[in-house]
């Protein structure tokens, strides 16, 4: 199977809307990439480097402090030999390639490049923890700066960053409220709230064949299905994404699934958009007869335990005739009244009971360390450095490895 990732654009000063900006994060966090022997070391500087990524194929951007450039742009400084990432302690250096914390911010709101600090005095506003939405971020300026996609149903924040300790880009669910002691929300003023697709009222269209989707469920808008008639015992609570395509004629529909270790989505066909409406489903494949009409497919995140929301690849096929959609109803897909998406796993060995806050309460920084002319202020956290143990990551979608259930 083979998916043509966009490349991202370079940046522009137009409106973007929030669904874009967090498409923008995964493609940065998901992007798979070899380091090779030429990308171990810096040839602009005499001193001290060594590159994290020894030879071998890594997802998500490395962290480059000072770094600030295209996915295009990262693959061809590869190819040219450019060290794969730095650290503050490195100096910003021209040799190496990657992104830091306000250079992926800078990236995925297509902005220009600004730090931290700049950021204050740049193209954004502040918010109240309150009225924080996805796509924002969440900046400490001369520190560190994380994009916010939402708040889980048990409290708990998720955010993308571009981590000098996790040493990458990656979806981070798991550093908790504490995480961001004494951060200020900020809002790119050029940001639209856009269209939220990917839900009943606004489902993605296909409207040709053979279609694939990258994607994921974790930070969905959508959030409508819990279960469906054809395994009404099977769990699905987790955020769901929508596709529908009119069938002129009847055919076979094939559609697969591709996630990743600790990501588990399901795929089901429906004829309408409820889960009473479920002809098939499957673990990652199937196969079904489909009559003239409207036909919905539905990815959602399969619950234990925990939900396993993530990053995966959708690919379909319609032998049939494919006709025209018509327009559909908007619809509040939460349940609760807002856009805001919900849902992602929390560690099991994890108290939440204490993760609930006063939004606005104040905070103090846990940060250190100073902002580098021109890079991002991107601190480590206290106590911590290369090598620190990873958190959560966003799948490694081409090198799926999928867990299989029973």
């Amino acid at each position: 199977m083979t998916l043509l990732l966009a490349a991202l654009l370079s940046p522009a000063a137009l409106a973007i809307p929030r669904e874009d900006v967090l498409d923008n994060a995964a493609r940065y966090a998901s992007h798979v990439w070899a380091s090779s022997n030429a990308n171990q070391y810096a040839t602009c500087t005499d001193g001290d480097y060594e590159s994290d990524y020894p030879p071998g194929t890594y997802t998500g951007l490395p962290y480059d402090w000072g770094g600030y450039v295209t996915l295009d742009e990262f693959d061809a400084q590869l190819d040219d030999g450019y060290g794969a990432g730095s650290h503050s302690w490195h100096g910003i250096l021209s040799c190496t390639t990657g992104v830091d914390c306000s250079g992926f911010v800078s990236m995925v709101w297509e902005t220009d490049h600004y730090s931290t600090s700049s950021f204050g005095g740049g193209p954004t506003s502040e918010v109240s923890w309150s009225h924080i939405e996805r796509g924002d971020a969440v900046n400490d300026p001369g520190s560190h700066m994380v994009l916010y996609t939402h708040e889980t149903d048990a409290g708990w924040p998720v955010f993308y960053e571009a981590s000098g300790s996790a040493e990458k880009v990656r979806l981070n669910a798991t550093s908790g409220w504490s995480y961001v002691d004494g951060y200020q929300p900020i809002r790119y003023d050029d940001i639209d709230d856009g269209p939220t697709t990917g839900t009943r009222g606004a489902p993605r269209d296909i409207t040709a064949f053979p279609y694939s989707d990258f994607r994921w469920t974790a930070g969905a808008a959508s959030d409508a299905i819990d279960s469906y008639a054809c395994a009404p015992d099977t769990d699905e609570s987790g955020p769901e994404v929508l596709y529908r395509f009119q069938a002129a004629t009847a055919g076979t529909l094939e559609v697969v699934v591709s996630d990743d270790v600790g990501v588990d989505v399901d795929v089901h066909v429906l004829t309408a958009a409820d889960g009473a409406a479920c002809v098939a489903r499957d673990d990652t494949t199937l196969s079904v007869e489909v009559e003239p009409g409207e036909v919905w497919i539905a990815v959602d995140t399969w619950v234990s335990s925990q939900e396993f929301p993530g990053a995966y690849i959708l690919t379909a096929t319609f032998d049939g005739r494919v006709g025209e959609l018509e327009e559909t109803e908007p619809t509040d897909d939460t349940g609760d009244g807002l856009e805001e998406p919900i849902d992602t796993a929390v560690p099991d060995d994890t108290d939440v009971a204490d993760q609930g806050r006063e939004r606005d309460a104040p905070r103090a920084s846990r940060f250190t360390g100073d902002e580098e002319p021109g890079g991002c202020g991107c601190a480590t956290p206290a106590g911590s450095g290369p090598g620190g143990a990873a958190l959560l990551g966003v799948a490694g979608l081409l090198l799926a490895a999928r867990r299989r259930r029973g």
